[in-house]
């Protein structure tokens, strides 16, 4: 009998009670077979969320209670997990405010046929809702893109934290079982023996930072201060974070929060197809997945 391919996806989690659900319904409903979690100490609602979906069978979770932000350990062993115990082909490397969606088809429909060792993906960033005060997490609320990028400055002293979102991401990766270990921002990795990479433009990442300002405070002061005490003290790895921990710390952040989501100049950007309106393509009937799972979910 013909072995079934496996894809397998990684995710590092930490009070994300907002998007979590809808990231889990979603990326099993794009083809993934099952999700490897490391929940890095939640206190909010994420762990009765990763307990749910455990028992459905489709989620596995430990928990790092580690505030270290080791990205680059934490997803490495969840890739070797997904291989070793998920018997994975290939292992999507996830953050709870990413959607892989495939423009054809599922995931697998792109990922299987490409059969490369490392596909990079490239990344398209939501502006936050204009509402400051806004709560939650809706997919209504979110309705321009950055569509014209400009890349990030090699120079850290002359990065601006605020325009993080208009600078060029780099492109995120779906490895195969060759992996050996992930680098820190799920965008690098290393591989035993020779390997195949290849870029597609048929998978993008829909991606959801910045959703509203009191998780923007509470992301801040999470990232902030675990990256204080990462062991590896290179000022480029998690630059941003390290950024607005200190205007956090200065009472600067919520200034900065308007920064971002461009409120003093957004018809600027708006006119100089910086930004453009895109509603998010995403929001369709989860019926089949709701069923197999046993489950009522309204986005």
């Amino acid at each position: 009998m013909k072995k079934t391919k496996k894809l397998i996806m990684t995710l590092l989690v930490r009070d994300e009670d907002d998007i979590l659900e809808k990231n889990i319904i979603f990326h099993l409903n794009q083809g993934v077979d099952h999700i490897v979690v490391t929940d890095n100490d939640s206190v909010d609602g994420t762990r009765d969320i990763l307990e749910k979906y455990k028992k459905k069978g489709v989620l596995s979770y430990v928990i790092e209670s580690k505030h270290t932000y080791e990205q680059d350990v934490w997803v490495s062993n969840m890739a070797k997990n997904a291989i070793r115990n998920y018997d994975a082909d290939y292992v999507l490397h996830c953050d709870a405010d990413e959607f892989w969606l495939s423009d054809v088809g599922d995931l697998k429909s792109i990922i299987f046929k490409e059969s490369s060792d490392i596909l990079h993906v490239p990344v398209i960033n939501y502006l936050p809702p204009k509402d400051t005060n806004i709560d939650g997490f809706n997919f209504d609320n979110y309705n321009y893109i950055v569509s014209l990028t400009r890349g990030c400055p090699g120079v850290l002293k002359d990065r601006i934290s605020s325009d993080l979102l208009l600078y060029t991401y780099p492109e995120k990766i779906i490895t195969s079982k060759k992996i050996v270990d992930i680098g820190y921002g799920n965008d690098s990795a290393t591989f035993n023996g020779e390997i195949e990479e290849k870029h597609t433009d048929k998978i993008h990442i829909h991606h959801f930072p910045i959703r509203n300002w009191n998780q923007f405070e509470r992301k801040v002061f999470n990232g902030g201060s675990s990256y204080k005490n990462n062991p590896i003290k290179n000022p480029s790895i998690g630059w941003h974070w390290k950024s607005w921990f200190r205007i956090y710390k200065n009472g600067g952040l919520y200034k900065e929060y308007e920064k971002i989501s461009l409120k003093y100049d957004f018809s600027n950007y708006l006119e100089n197809g910086i930004v453009k309106y895109s509603s998010v393509p995403f929001k369709i009937k989860y019926a089949d997945i709701l069923r197999k799972l046993h489950l009522t979910f309204k986005f």
